[in-house]
């Protein structure tokens, strides 16, 4: 059987998926932010609901690390934070981090990942997965100490549940804690180690 890749640079990612006990090597899909963020803005100017537009960035992220030689079984993934209509992705920079975090303050947000997966026989499984967040009514000054430590860097809606650093924002999470890291390990588990052992 061979190796599947991972068509991710996350390193929350291959953590995740590390803990399953399956073998795999992480790769870049080749599909940069500015072309996600493309494929993002058009999907919702048509309509595509939070669920269906994490779905279309994982396979765009799947097929483009097709392009590039790769073949199955291979798995991508996308996640964002839905506050209400609108999707949180990656911050640019320090004051939209800032945007994203007060916007989400002692109130609740959705979290999707999209998770696209093409088996070593090339048949394709597309699903996405939802969490919950309740975050708490944090004070400014610990957002001001979050956001010079840097951890919102890289990570849909400014911060990662896995991080220490970002324990003070959230308070629960409703649904698929994995969900919320980046990779949805509950949907993904059954797909990559169907036949192992």
């Amino acid at each position: 059987m061979r190796q599947l890749v991972l068509a991710s640079t996350s390193p929350r990612r291959a953590d995740l998926l590390r803990a399953l006990e399956v073998e795999f090597t992480a790769v870049d899909p080749g599909l940069g932010d500015a072309a996600e963020q493309a494929l993002v803005v058009e999907a919702l100017q048509a309509g595509v609901s939070p669920s269906g537009v994490v779905r279309r960035v994982a396979l765009a992220k799947l097929l483009a690390a097709c392009a590039r030689g790769h073949s199955g079984p291979l798995l991508a993934c996308d996640t964002v934070v839905a506050d209400g209509p609108r999707l949180l992705g990656k911050p640019q920079d320090e004051a939209a981090a800032r945007a994203m975090l007060e916007s989400l303050r002692g109130r609740v947000h959705d979290v999707w990942s999209g998770v696209a997966y093409v088996d070593a026989r090339g048949s394709l499984t597309l699903d996405a997965e939802r969490s919950r967040v309740r975050f708490r009514a944090f004070a400014p000054e610990r957002l001001d100490a979050f956001l010079a430590s840097g951890q919102w860097r890289g990570k849909a809606g400014a911060y990662g549940v896995q991080d220490e650093e970002a324990g003070f924002l959230w308070e629960a999470v409703e649904g698929s804690v994995s969900n919320v890291k980046g990779l949805p390990v509950e949907r993904v588990a059954p797909l990559v180690t169907a036949g192992r052992g």
